[in-house]
């Protein structure tokens, strides 16, 4: 199966080189003959069946979009710790959701990182609440804290990006 595997790799890496199938080395077409197996052969008629590879960044390529970062994230409070549903989230209008999971009231705010100014507060919620609510966030990086009295110091607070 190892050897099956190496043909089929010397042969796309023949044909992203745009050489045709036949300008391999003598070697590896004597191996190939020899050791041909009907996977083997299966996968060459699907190489050659694909034509040439074009490299990324061809003028014939189509354009690539890249799809947009998602535009939501929950924030899940529990008892001393708050834990995002994703790291990572587009710059823009940003829903934020606080899920209180924990068995004591929790809030958030959400700040530049380095700073205790505002963007957006919560309100406090009792256990097993939730509240939403959207910013406007630009490109970097926010503190998302629970402002009740030593919660931030217990490890209430985590970061998020926003690209």
């Amino acid at each position: 199966m190892r050897r099956a595997g190496f043909a089929l790799l010397v042969l796309v890496a023949v044909a992203a080189l745009g050489m045709p199938a036949g300008a391999a080395s003598r070697k590896h077409e004597k191996r190939a003959k020899v050791h041909r197996s009907p996977a083997r052969a299966s996968a060459e008629r699907l190489v050659d069946a694909a034509g040439p590879i074009v490299p990324p960044g061809d003028p014939q390529d189509p354009p690539r979009t890249v799809p947009p970062l998602p535009s939501f994230v929950s924030v899940a409070a529990r008892e001393f710790s708050l834990t995002l549903s994703r790291p990572l989230v587009g710059a823009g209008s940003v829903r934020v959701e606080l899920r209180n999971n924990g068995e004591d009231p929790h809030n958030l705010v959400v700040s530049p990182d380095g700073t205790h100014t505002p963007l957006a507060s919560f309100s406090t919620l009792d256990p097993g609440l939730y509240e939403r609510c959207s910013v406007t966030l630009a490109p970097g990086r926010y503190q998302l804290w629970c402002s009740l009295e030593g919660h931030e110091a217990k490890g209430m607070t985590v970061t998020l990006r926003v690209q």
